[in-house]
């Protein structure tokens, strides 16, 4: 039987959220059917390692640096990619700039709209595909509608879709370019079909998989915690910037020791440096800069996960964080704020504690499981019973891309 080729559009391999779900998602895959292409905007991250070798990937070989702009260097990124090769792209930039100016408030959404007014000048995929999958979210989805050939085009959202709110003016027509529109979780789904409810037959709902054999393999290897720290670890996983709510934990990390725990609170994740130091100042005048450990980035964050007391995500929003999954698998007593899939994650309550997003509800649910050991072991066999793994869910894909 001929193989079916598939272009996977992705952004880099670093350690993030969407790039550990691809690595899953792709493992699960079946390659005596499919021939898997991966296309990155840039050839770097440490997941490349664990890419399966049948997966062929390129590099974009212009505008890659586009699809990683942030906030700082979103415009000395476009100036030197896109103004001093093409003077007149000015011209396009500039209502955008001046309405930016304008309307701080648009921002957000006239910065993507500009992205996709500049996306038109990149050059398409030249070979066609049985199948494109933009998996690293909206960039991705707008690049593969617009510049890749494909009989069938799917778009992965790994985001809540109204929050932030996105515009529906920008997003419904490459929605609409889409065979499918894949969320990651149930409420998720089910909040996007009321909000575009033209698109209800084509959204769809594939949960992150994650493999509970590798993840406990991989727990018993790597390294752990460089310290000999004899009070309470606290750990959260994921890069740092602002939803991820870091900002909120060194707070609650304050009030903890305030009330005399002995406790530390740990983060894997990559970041800027300026976010990292920011942080270290809030908890340098709150008292706790000693407790508040960075440990970077690693493809092996699972021995650190098996090895601490409690999982906190103290985030504002979500979509469905794959390490709160993790922690699931390995058992562990976990407090997360109170964002879109909260519940659905946490069983309503039946696997951890959920709590608001604020420093004196966090501090408050994570004292309540160092004070209650009898509540962190109700959670920890609950867990042990009912989390094993979900790679089954590689059949949602599989009914997706045989549907005619």
């Amino acid at each position: 039987m001929k193989k079916q080729k598939i272009l996977v559009i992705g952004i880099t391999m670093n350690c993030g959220g969407s790039e550990k779900s691809f690595l899953s998602f792709v493992h699960c895959l079946d390659f005596e059917r499919f021939d898997v292409t991966l296309l990155l905007a840039k050839k770097t991250g440490l997941f490349m390692q664990l890419l399966p070798p049948q997966i062929h990937v390129i590099e974009m070989q212009q505008y890659g640096e586009m699809f990683t702009l942030d906030g700082g260097s979103a415009m000395h990124v476009i100036w030197n990619e896109m103004v001093k090769k093409h003077p007149l792209y000015l011209f396009e930039i500039l209502p955008y700039a001046l309405k930016m100016k304008m309307h701080p408030e648009k921002h957000a959404d006239l910065a993507m709209q500009l992205w996709c007014r500049l996306m038109q000048h990149f050059p398409a995929v030249k070979e066609s595909y049985d199948i494109a999958l933009a998996y690293w979210g909206d960039k991705t989805m707008f690049y593969m509608c617009d510049k890749v050939k494909a009989k069938k085009k799917i778009a992965w959202l790994h985001f809540d879709y109204n929050n932030p709110p996105r515009e529906d003016a920008l997003y419904l027509p490459y929605f609409q370019k889409c065979d499918y529109v894949v969320t990651v979780s149930q409420p998720i789904h089910d909040s996007l079909c009321r909000k575009l409810p033209q698109m209800a037959d084509h959204i769809a709902m594939m949960e992150n998989i994650n493999s509970a054999a590798l993840i406990q393999e991989m727990a018993n290897t790597g390294d752990t915690y460089p310290d000999n720290f004899s009070g309470k670890r606290i750990l959260t996983i994921g890069r740092i910037c602002e939803q991820k709510g870091y900002d909120i934990a060194v707070e609650a990390l304050g009030i903890l020791r305030d009330h005399g725990h002995n406790v530390k609170w740990y983060i894997i994740g990559g970041g800027s440096d300026t976010e990292k130091e920011a942080l270290i100042a809030q908890a340098t005048a709150r008292g706790c800069a000693d407790a508040l450990v960075f440990l970077g980035t690693t493809t092996n964050p699972y021995k650190y996960l098996a090895d601490c007391d409690i999982y906190a995500q103290p985030s504002r929003f979500e979509g469905k964080p794959i390490a709160v999954e993790e922690a699931k698998i390995l058992a562990k007593p976990i407090v997360i704020t109170d964002f879109f899939s909260a519940k659905e994650q946490l069983s309503n309550g039946k696997f951890g504690l959920i709590c608001n997003m604020t420093p004196e509800s966090i501090a408050t649910n994570i004292e309540k499981l160092l004070n209650h050991p009898e509540i962190c072991a109700t959670f920890t066999q609950a867990l042990q019973k009912s989390c094993k793994g979900n790679e089954d869910e590689i059949q949602v894909f599989y009914k997706m891309i045989d549907h005619e």
